[in-house]
């Protein structure tokens, strides 16, 4: 369906006579322009343009970005949106830059040249800058096309000096693998990885491929590779308009406010000035390519372009004035102007249109044409209505009548590394073996047995005994995760000494699973209490809230409802990224407990961040008037004496507090929820307090990063977890440097923040240092303001540091980890971590949440000593800062996390040594299992034993077609695990993902094929011999007994069936045409239950 509101727009004559000045190129003065009309009318130039080109959109900073990009979004629902990021100056070279952003600003120059359509915004920061040539960009691309002959090797050396970064597998941009003849690359220049295949030296495939599945997805003609590094020879030179097509139409949006931001920053960056064009050379400039300068009113810039007024104008709001509206509407139409009214949907439209009589109104829903003489209905996003005057209609919205909407979140989804839960294997790795305990797991070896090569795992115990596992039983082995920095003892083969720590480790998981279940099982007995659902009130509350909540909010809120509504008590946990909309979720909860009378306890780990969630509680909850108090150190005991008796006579719903909620004097009247803020933060014997103190009462945990004891719990099974990983809108990820301490990188990080009139946080683990820091940073940048804060200043001086650094009295708060909790200040864009290999990692990931909430793009430098050798867990640490840099990936951290620093005392001191004798996921699977047992209390159910197939092939992956033992390993546990129904799928994979396969991997395959079907039928085991098959079925074998009295016809003298608590068909070979196998496999789908398969 046409859009009828672009048709109608693309009728008004000043939109045809601005299409005919696009076609030819020439630039010129728009005016008239405002708000919502701005849009509609660029969309309707390019639709008469017919949609040849892309659109690019300057603008003097983000703010106006956000209001084009949602109202385009409405027009060009499928049509890509980039903005062109600003560069750093001066450009630095750190050990690791921001990728992503790098392949933002790739994606805007690919739009811009016409390679694809999209839309780009530009800001003046962004303008200012000088690029390199276009020829420069392009020349050192990697050009491959399909059927050209080239060496592979020349291929791989051409990424690396691009810059590209060879791994294993490609999980992010800038990334290339090499697999035989095949090669990945995630060029920055596009939005998927590519995969080429070689067939000797010509490219036989380009096809793109799923970063999450490995999977291909569309083949290609051409891959064209962009540079990640620029040569020093390469100059800056050109502006963004070089890289324009003809096709591109430029947009100078409001240019007295653009250009005067061009001034600003030419004053500011003095500096810089080589790297920078001068607000001069940018108006010539931009007047010579052709540009729109479009503005609400006239200006006195370029004065000499031709300028075309537009007659438009916006409408009058009517704040739900029902009876105004009604009478304009009659007006209207008697007048001989056709009113069309955009609801939000589709549903809203039809019913005003039916609601319409009511008001002796004709209102009609349209979809593809106006109708004239009534009032036409229609849906779409636009915030408010216009009246082009020489036109015959004219257009409100739903805002323009019942106030401002909420305002549509953009959802994008912003592609990082995914995370296996335990990650892989590697030779020199610790493993658990379900039945042989702890070894060393030394590699693939290949044996020969019985004339046969095959594939085993080679595991070494204590006193040198060494263990080969077949690969068909992987999934028995672990990686051992036990705590951080221990080495455990290997286990000795044959011995009782695993038997003896399992049975310990046993006995202890069912004493912590009884006591975890008595607290559960207490907290489902206890009945708390089961609250009212939502009333007028409550969705009365949710509609004042300006946004619209992301999809992950709003199933958050449904779950924690959900909770509160039964007559348990709620225990869950809510982890969702820093500044993702958690407090929100939990102010909901909390007005839902105030409106059924019950009293709400907001527990944080900070005093500045209680002031922080008062005032944010107050703020959302004082027209609705429930009483929010604050009770912390700062508090004068003759106000913390007025709040206790006012609690405890019930007449505050909502208390907000650190640590001293805890304390014996608070007493509340009718407590019926506690939010628990920054959980992480609080230990073990707090928190157990808390829960024997609120015993019956719902609780609330928020966390960015859940410490993994948290988070165990939360996968064991021992309470309830929301998450939310939808970014709000506007925000970027921020901008991470890991490298070692560089004096000149510091200095450019503090004046880059102080030339933008930002703050800055520098953060360093050690009070006694921070007076030699603040001389050091006095000394590189002179005159700069600087607070110091740290947990042994009395309580006057740290509030006054934090209250001058949030108000922006002063440049830098120099502090310890003090600010890693929820202090939440927008103007601070920098933060500098000195020292940051003497971080936990979910320290690193909340200090670097301080940056970056507002639309600004954030930096955060990840300093470390010169010439100090890192700690493998430091290390590992800093590169898990460093690969999970997109937004939402606090839940990624804290599983790494769990991963580095090992399970720790995970579950109180008396469970964490047989953690650390038995491994960290064998002792979860048993508490899992316990706690199941105990839960439905019958014992376990001993899984069925896997297959046993003994048929001499050749079955096994040679080194020549996989060599990295990391994909050999994952694809024998992907073996081990497959089932029947997912044959071909896996099939189909190994050819897209390595190629062509041999022999022995293809029987590989067929082995483990047959091996998922006995496990559907229930067959226990087969076993082929000369001349003989044997196929042994469980007690009860899914087996069609008429098929199988079928076969036994057809084979009548050299079939002879066994019946017994394990049945047995023998069958004689002699005289087979087929090989046994082929046989099996054209047989046993027959005789399944059903017959469900297909034979083949």
């Amino acid at each position: 369906m046409e859009n009828l509101i672009l048709e109608l727009v693309a009728a008004v004559p000043e939109v045809q006579q601005a299409a005919e000045y696009q076609k030819n190129k020439k630039a010129y003065l728009l005016t008239g322009l405002a708000s919502s009309n701005k849009p509609v009318f660029f969309a309707a130039m390019d639709k008469l343009l017919e949609k040849r080109g892309s659109i690019a959109f300057i603008t003097a900073s983000r703010e106006e970005i956000r209001a084009y990009r949602r109202e385009l979004n409405y027009f060009y629902p499928d049509l890509p949106m980039q903005e062109f990021y600003p560069d750093n100056l001066p450009r630095v070279q750190a050990d690791t830059q921001s990728l992503e952003l790098q392949a933002g600003r790739a994606a805007a120059l690919r739009f811009l040249q016409g390679e694809e359509r999209g839309i780009v915004f530009i800001t003046a920061e962004a303008l200012q800058q000088k690029q390199l040539r276009p020829a420069g960009v392009g020349g050192r691309h990697l050009l491959l096309k399909l059927g050209e002959e080239r060496e592979q090797q020349e291929v791989i050396s051409t990424l690396v000096e691009l810059g590209y970064e060879r791994t294993d597998q490609v999980d992010a941009i800038g990334q290339f693998s090499v697999r035989g003849g095949i090669l990945d690359v995630f060029p920055i220049n596009s939005n998927v990885p590519v995969r080429v295949e070689w067939f000797d030296i010509e490219i036989d495939a380009i096809r793109s491929f799923d970063v999450d599945n490995q999977r291909s997805l569309q083949p290609l003609d051409d891959l064209k590779v962009a540079p990640i590094n620029v040569e020093a020879s390469e100059a800056y030179e050109s502006d963004v308009f070089a890289y324009c097509a003809d096709t591109t139409m430029i947009v100078v949006d409001e240019p007295v406010k653009f250009f005067s931001m061009l001034e600003k920053l030419d004053k500011e960056n003095k500096g810089y000035a080589e790297d920078l064009f001068t607000h001069d050379e940018l108006i010539t400039a931009s007047a010579e390519a052709g540009a729109i300068f479009v503005s609400a009113l006239g200006h006195s810039y370029l004065k000499d372009l031709p300028s075309l007024a537009v007659p438009v104008r916006a409408v009058s709001p009517y704040n739900k004035n029902i009876s105004m509206l009604t009478e304009d509407l009659h007006n209207w139409l008697e007048d001989g102007i056709t009113p069309v009214i955009m609801m939000s949907n589709s549903i809203k439209a039809r019913g005003l249109a039916e609601n319409l009589r009511n008001y002796k109104l004709e209102g009609v829903y349209a979809e593809g044409e106006l109708q004239s003489g009534v009032v036409n209905v229609t849906y779409g996003d636009l915030d408010h209505g216009f009246r082009f005057w020489n036109e015959e209609w004219l257009l409100l919205t739903e805002n323009d009548i019942f106030g401002m909407q909420k305002r549509k979140r953009l959802h994008t989804k912003h592609q990082g590394q995914q995370l296996q839960y335990f990650s892989d294997i590697k030779a020199g790795d610790y493993v658990v073996h379900k039945i042989h305990g702890i070894g060393r797991y030394i590699g693939v070896e290949n044996v020969l047995v019985g004339g046969i090569h095959r594939d085993y795992l080679l595991l070494v115990y204590a006193g040198d005994d060494k263990l080969y596992v077949p690969v068909d039983q992987v999934g028995m082995l672990h990686k051992y995760v036990g705590s951080e920095g221990t080495v455990p003892r290997l286990s000795k083969m044959g011995g009782s000494d695993w038997k003896r720590t399992t049975a310990k480790a046993s006995k202890a998981i069912t004493e912590l699973a009884e006591e975890l279940l008595r607290l559960y099982a207490q907290r489902q007995i206890t009945t708390g209490f089961a609250y009212s659902p939502d009333g007028q009130m409550q969705h009365d509350f949710e509609e004042s809230f300006p946004y619209e909540e992301t999809p992950d909010q709003l199933k958050a809120i449904a779950e924690i409802k959900a909770d509160m509504e039964k007559p348990q008590p709620m225990e869950r946990l809510l982890c969702g990224d820093v500044g993702y909309g958690k407090t929100e979720v939990a102010i909901r909860a909390a007005f839902k407990a105030v409106v059924d009378g019950k009293q709400v306890a907001v527990m944080v780990p900070t005093t500045v961040l209680a002031q922080q969630h008062f005032l944010t509680f107050k703020e959302r909850m004082h027209n609705f008037g429930v009483n929010v108090a604050m009770l912390n150190r700062f508090c004068t005991p003759k106000e913390q004496k007025q709040t206790l008796q006012a609690l405890e006579e019930g007449r505050i719903d909502v208390l907000i507090g650190t640590h001293r909620l805890l304390q014996p004097d608070i007493r509340f009247q009718d407590l019926g929820l506690l939010i628990i803020d920054e959980e992480q933060r609080f230990g073990v014997a707090q928190k157990e307090k808390i829960k024997k103190w609120c015993l019956g009462i719902d609780v609330l945990c928020l966390s960015a990063t859940p410490i993994p004891r948290t988070l165990h719990m939360a996968l064991v099974n021992g309470r309830d977890m929301s998450v939310i990983e939808s970014p709000p809108e506007d925000r970027l990820p921020v901008e991470t440097y890991v490298s070692e301490y560089n004096e000149g990188m510091i200095k450019e990080a503090l004046e880059r923040e102080l030339r933008r009139g930002g703050r800055i946080y520098y953060i360093h683990n050690r009070v006694s240092g921070l007076e030699q820091i603040a001389a050091r940073l006095r000394k590189l940048v002179p005159g700069i303001n600087i607070r110091m804060a740290h947990g042994q200043m009395n309580e006057e001086m740290l509030e006054d540091a934090m209250i001058s650094f949030y108000e922006g009295t002063c440049d830098v708060l120099l502090c310890t980890t003090i600010v890693e909790n929820g202090l939440d200040v927008p103007l601070a864009n920098t933060i500098i971590i000195d020292g940051a290999e003497n971080f936990g990692l979910s320290q690193l990931y909340q200090m670097r949440g301080r940056v970056g909430r507002s639309s600004r793009l954030a930096y955060a430098y990840f300093v470390y000593k010169p010439n100090k050798a890192l700690s493998e867990i430091a290390e590992k640490r800093l590169q898990a800062i460093r690969d999970f840099t997109e937004l939402g990936a606090g839940f990624k951290i804290a599983m790494r996390d769990l991963e580095i620093r090992g399970a720790g005392n995970l579950l109180g001191a008396q469970q964490h040594g047989h953690i650390t004798g038995i491994g960290f996921a064998a002792y979860c699977e048993m508490l899992e299992q316990t706690i199941r047992r105990l839960k439905d209390g019958k014992a376990a159910v001993e899984p069925e034993p896997d297959p046993i197939l003994e048929i001499s092939a050749e079955a096994y992956i040679p080194d020549e077609y996989i060599e990295d033992p990391r994909y050999k390993m994952e694809l024998y546990r992907r073996f081990a695990e497959l089932e029947y129904k997912d044959k071909d799928d896996l099939l189909d994979e190994i050819y897209d993902r390595f190629g062509d396969p041999p022999e022995e991997v293809v029987m590989l395959w067929r082995i483990a094929a047959l091996r998922g079907l006995c496990r559907v039928m229930k067959i226990r085991g087969i076993h082929v011999s000369s001349g003989n098959i044997r196929i042994i079925f469980a007690e009860h074998a899914n087996v069609e007994p008429e098929a199988m009295l079928k076969l036994m016809e057809k084979y009548k003298n050299k079939m002879t069936f066994k019946s017994g608590k394990e049945s047995q068909l023998l069958f004689k070979t002699v005289g087979l045409k087929e090989e046994p196998l082929t046989w099996l496999e054209q047989q046993l789908p027959k005789l399944a239950l059903g017959s469900k398969f297909k034979v083949g």
